[in-house]
């Protein structure tokens, strides 16, 4: 067994963390995202969210979730460019180009997307980009 396989065999420290209770990590939350979550049978203060707007426990947002998933089902089954646009997409996108004054928009899934998307057209067909 090579030196890098030896020391990680006997790497223990995660486990002596979470035998403390001290762990900090994958902390099972049973309830909806918010500043206030369920984890262990109590509600605590959420500081580490991405759910800025706060929306992702908004009923609102919920119900027309579940009307979507009743409409489309669970996915496109496909990437947008080929066989995965819904007239959803296409709504959002001139929606948002009318809020922001501009003819068209175009949405990305990821920030990548965005990325291979927009870099190519900025920096022109003969140049490579790595990312």
């Amino acid at each position: 067994m090579g030196q890098l396989q030896e020391k990680y065999k006997s790497y223990r420290l995660p486990q002596k963390y979470m035998a403390e209770g001290v762990y900090p990590y994958f902390r099972e939350i049973t309830s909806k995202q918010g500043t206030e979550v369920e984890m262990g049978g109590h509600k605590v203060l959420m500081f580490g969210s991405n759910a800025y707007t706060g929306l992702t426990g908004d009923q609102r947002i919920i119900d027309a979730a579940k009307a979507a998933l009743d409409k489309y089902g669970s996915g496109c089954a496909g990437s947008r460019f080929l066989n995965g646009t819904l007239d959803l997409h296409v709504q959002l996108e001139k929606e948002l180009a009318t809020y922001v004054g501009k003819d068209e928009t175009l949405c990305f899934s990821t920030g990548f997307f965005v990325n291979s998307g927009v870099l190519p057209v900025v920096v022109g067909r003969g140049d490579y980009i790595i990312c």
